[in-house]
């Protein structure tokens, strides 16, 4: 009986051996057919994009992001050129500063304008005033051509008696003024083939987002312009700022007035007289009272600590 119990023993554990290692055969052969699904759903999915069709004109193998819009209209965006600008004709801003003394603000002012005008430009703006001593100072602003920067520049120093201090700078701006030209070149390129787009839009759908990207890029083409001209309008004329200031001058027109400085001499004695007298006002009714409060406290405490000190002694 125990050799026959050994036997079902060995049996039932063949068969649950069996039974789990088709079970784990069985799984196998499932998740491979899966995975075959799978890739089979991917391959017709591939299959059905590589036969889908562009409408597109002119594809372009390889956009940057911000031609993708153009490309879903069917344009070729312009290829940027920048070598096409020419940048033999460069581009600079100038400026200078000059701190100038001279004999009269008036009559230097006068001069600087004139010099000015005389190399082709004009006063920009301009500002004086009267200091507490009785000279004039100021600041004028001149704006001259940048071909005659260095000319003005020198005449303009030979108006002060001294100069004081001068500086001038220049700035290259050659090619940001030809990546700006090269913006707008496209820009512009797109908008006429916008242009041509709406003239055979025949959907209203159409014509509206034709005209909403066309406005987009007149609105670009209007900013390109307007940075254009303001790096023209800096490029074209040079500023020198001018600080001016009079050299002190030994005069007696209403400078020294001896009757106007007895008077405000006596005003500030009686002020001083009545800031005595309001010292004395409040020593005498403030302080000394506050004074004698202090010594009173005091001399009681004294009285009653000594009394007290002599008796404990005195035990």
């Amino acid at each position: 009986m125990p050799v026959s119990g050994d036997k079902n023993l060995k049996k039932i554990i063949i068969i649950a051996v069996g039974i789990l290692v088709l079970a784990l055969a069985v799984l196998t052969v499932l998740q491979n057919m899966n995975q075959s699904r799978s890739g089979g759903s991917y391959g017709l999915s591939g299959g059905s994009l590589s036969g889908v069709s562009t409408s597109f004109n002119n594809p372009i193998p390889s956009m940057k992001s911000s031609d993708m819009a153009v490309q879903r209209e069917g344009i070729a965006p312009v290829a940027s050129d920048e070598s096409a600008v020419d940048l033999t004709d460069k581009k600079i801003i100038k400026n200078g500063d000059l701190d100038l003394k001279v004999n009269s603000v008036d009559d230097a002012s006068q001069k600087i304008s004139a010099i000015a005008k005389s190399n082709g430009g004009e006063v920009a703006s301009s500002n004086f005033y009267q200091t507490t001593t009785n000279l004039k100072s100021g600041t004028v602003t001149v704006k001259v051509p940048v071909a005659n920067f260095e000319k003005t520049f020198a005449d303009l120093k030979k108006v002060a008696t001294l100069v004081v201090q001068e500086s001038t700078s220049g700035q290259d701006v050659t090619e940001q003024y030809a990546d700006l030209q090269a913006q707008l070149k496209n820009k512009q390129a797109e908008e006429q083939q916008y242009l041509e787009i709406l003239k055979q839009a025949q959907k209203i759908s159409d014509i509206l987002e034709v005209t909403q990207q066309l406005s987009q890029v007149r609105g670009e083409i209007e900013r390109l312009q307007g940075r254009i001209k303001f790096m023209d309008s800096e490029t074209d004329m040079s500023s020198i700022s001018i600080t001016l200031s009079e050299d002190t001058n030994i005069t007696f027109a209403d400078s020294w007035r001896p009757w106007q400085v007895v008077k405000e001499t006596f005003n500030s004695l009686v002020k001083d007289v009545q800031k005595f007298i309001n010292f004395l006002i409040v020593l005498i009714i403030q302080v000394i009272p506050v004074l004698v409060l202090y010594l009173l406290i005091f001399y009681v405490i004294y009285t009653i600590g000594r009394k007290i000190y002599l008796k404990v002694k005195n035990k």
